[in-house]
């Protein structure tokens, strides 16, 4: 399969829509009506920024009406991030596949939000909603090697899950190419920023010792990892296999008994926006 040969069309959300909610400078002094203008094209957005920034999570019992009133109050990264999320799920609801489902939407979902949970456990709380982004969108490559060839990526999901083995590695033996291509032609494609392709292009589990200096990639690795031994997006693997793998990555011995700790897991998928978009 060429790599000109993803159908991005079958994906209804406009990629430019993407682009223009990531491209907003936060800094400049009309981004509140630029982002209100674009929101307001998309009704599907608009819904769940609405219902999840009225969650527990974001409200703090204030009631919010409108998008400006959202803005106002969340300010443009939450709101940004909160956009993406709604983009994310849009291409999900169209996937009726169990499998693809569990271990690529669930697995984005719940790496997204134990990346941003992660970033506030480590006094980075600034960061936390570009860990929330990345979370999301790092698997991109799948999404559109499953929309390409629907049957064919749901066999070799299967293949690496059964085996196991790396999804990359499944997808070069029967695609001869694999979703870290395609994630880093996505990024080309839908015209986003290009350090995104440290988050869609890199092999997670095999993040090297200077490309931890990014704290988000970092961040993004642990989460991944976390919510791949859980049984989402690879094979489960037991406790003393998942201590060891953070601590390959860098994680210190205080995030790992807190990451490792049941109720960590608990309450990533009690949280509010899991179960309002799964």
């Amino acid at each position: 399969m060429k790599l000109d040969s993803i159908n991005y069309k079958v994906i209804t959300v406009q990629p430019d829509f993407l682009a223009r909610i990531i491209g907003i400078n936060a800094d400049s002094d009309n981004c509140f009506q630029e982002m209100d203008n674009l929101l307001r094209s998309d009704q599907g957005a608009v819904s769940l920024i609405l219902r999840v920034a009225n969650s527990a999570m974001y409200s703090r019992g204030r009631h919010i009406k409108t998008i400006p009133h959202a803005i106002n109050l969340l300010g443009i990264n939450i709101i940004r991030s909160l956009a993406i999320l709604s983009v994310s799920r849009s291409i999900f609801t169209q996937i009726k596949n169990k499998l693809i489902k569990k271990h690529v939407w669930q697995h984005s979902l719940l790496t997204a939000l134990a990346c941003q949970q992660i970033c506030i456990a480590m006094g980075e709380k600034e960061l936390s909603e570009e860990a929330f982004v990345a979370g999301l969108l790092h698997d991109i490559g799948k999404v559109l090697l499953f929309y390409n060839n629907p049957n064919g990526y749901i066999k070799i999901l299967g293949y690496a899950l059964e085996k196991p083995c790396a999804c990359a590695e499944a997808e070069q033996k029967f695609l001869k190419i694999d979703h870290y291509d395609v994630g880093k032609q996505t990024i080309w494609e839908w015209k986003l920023p290009v350090y995104f392709e440290n988050y869609t292009a890199i092999c997670l589990e095999q993040v090297l010792p200077d490309q931890t200096q990014d704290k988000v990639l970092h961040f993004l690795a642990i989460a991944n990892s976390l919510i791949k031994d859980a049984g989402l997006g690879a094979s489960p693997s037991d406790l003393p296999c998942s201590k060891e793998k953070l601590m390959r990555m860098g994680a210190g011995e205080k995030l790992i008994a807190h990451l490792l700790e049941e109720s960590f897991m608990q309450r990533l998928v009690q949280n509010e926006i899991y179960r309002l978009c799964v």
